[in-house]
């Protein structure tokens, strides 16, 4: 019987390329029983699926004629590519993609030809994940480093990623190699970072399988809002309410920076609305090399 590299064998017999001879026998026993047309009273259909299970069988129970197949198959495969995930903030962080198929039952699919079918021992990739972050002000304007926790897809502990325990399934992943876990990574956050800037840290996303690298990790950064600070390019905006005596007579005044405090001098008859410019106390700007203004806006209290 001629062998068919467009057919997947192992799917028809709803077995992996890890299943051994023996499985594969008894997997075969369980369908031809089911399907053989003595039971099936003449049936054209159940006739037609006996001959592929026969056909399937024959191919995997030879150890040569197996190797040939698999060998055929991953050479007609090998310039199937799986795309690369791209950032996307309005869809869920990574996962198992769907299996050829989806997630549709039943026991006729596995008859369709499937020219294009993956592999499952061929190396992929891990899937891209992407976040919104919220980081302080201060540090979006000067960097620093945040502690991120986030879910992603790693190698199953249990069965080192292999996705079995000797000759059965790993029932931690059950047979994916891959489990969820929460991972805390520290980001390093550029100074003087744009509000809505996406990071790309690559290496961080999810684990590949069967050897395959892993994704990257996308964080779109989100500047929380400040109760004294606003950002302004690379000024930062403080609006601070003074005294009618201090305001019409100046005098020296204590105020906060991003950083520490520091002295002003607030000049003879200062009215509601003007502004003091601290120089070089404002955002970083060309990653740090200097940085902006910080900018004082005066209110002054009622008598």
């Amino acid at each position: 019987m001629a062998q068919s590299t467009t057919r997947n064998y192992y799917k028809i017999l709803g077995v992996t390329q890890k299943t051994n001879k023996a499985d594969i026998k008894k997997k075969y026993r369980e369908l031809a029983k089911q399907y053989h047309p003595d039971t099936n009273s003449g049936s054209k259909a159940a006739e037609d699926k006996f001959k592929i299970i026969s056909e399937a069988y024959e191919i995997l129970s030879n150890a040569k004629k197996r190797k040939a197949y698999d060998r055929e198959r991953a050479f007609r495969k090998r310039s199937t590519r799986r795309p690369k995930n791209q950032p996307d903030w309005n869809a869920p962080p990574g996962g198992f993609g769907r299996e050829p198929g989806g997630n549709r039952q039943g026991f006729e699919e596995p008859f369709a030809q499937e020219p294009e079918s993956i592999d499952p021992d061929m190396p992929t990739s891990g899937f891209d994940l992407q976040f919104m972050v919220d980081v302080p002000l201060p540090t979006v304007a000067l960097g620093g480093t945040i502690s991120y926790t986030y879910e992603k897809y790693v190698h199953c502990e249990e069965c080192e990623g292999t996705g079995t325990c000797g000759s059965d399934e790993c029932p931690e992943c059950q047979g994916k190699q891959l489990v969820v876990r929460s991972v805390t990574l520290d980001v390093k956050i550029p100074p003087g970072v744009a509000d809505q800037h996406t990071l790309a840290i690559l290496k961080e996303g999810g684990a590949g399988r069967n050897g395959g690298p892993p994704g990257a990790l996308y964080l779109k950064i989100c500047t929380q809002p400040h109760p004294k600070f606003k950002r302004v390019k690379n000024d930062i905006i403080q609006e601070v309410t003074i005294s009618s005596k201090l305001a019409e007579e100046g005098g020296p005044l204590e105020i906060e920076t991003l950083t520490a405090t520091t002295t002003i001098q607030v000049e003879e008859a200062t009215l509601i609305g003007e502004e003091l410019r601290v120089p070089g106390e404002g955002a970083a700007i060309s990653w740090g090399k200097k940085r902006g203004d910080l900018i004082i806006k005066f209110n002054i209290e009622d008598d």
